[in-house]
């Protein structure tokens, strides 16, 4: 069974609902596109809006806390590896170069 739709009716609802949307935008206020958005960050770990001050980007939970401080320590060892292994591939190439290997 086929429903036809009304090319006038359709597009009397789009016009409807479009109208809708802009009157709601024009009551928000603000400016641009993000019209009636209090500026604001989220949370690194479970991305709840939190100050856009808050430093450490955390929402302050105890389980986020412990998420921000264990995935710091994460980086924090993987940049030391990084330089560990840039430093044991890269200095022998330097050291033969100066002819200590030689």
């Amino acid at each position: 069974m086929k429903v036809m739709v009304s090319k006038e009716k359709l597009k009397k609802q789009v016009e409807k609902t479009s109208n809708a949307l802009k009157d709601g935008v024009k009551k928000a206020g603000g400016k641009g596109r993000h019209k009636g958005v209090v500026v604001h960050k989220h949370c690194r770990i479970c991305h709840l809006p939190i100050d856009i001050k808050r430093e450490p980007e955390v929402c302050g939970d105890e389980a986020c806390d412990k998420k921000w401080l264990q995935n710091k320590k994460n980086e924090k060892m993987v940049r030391i590896a990084f330089f560990f292994f840039a430093l044991v591939f890269f200095a022998p190439l330097i050291l033969s170069r100066f002819g200590v290997f030689s």
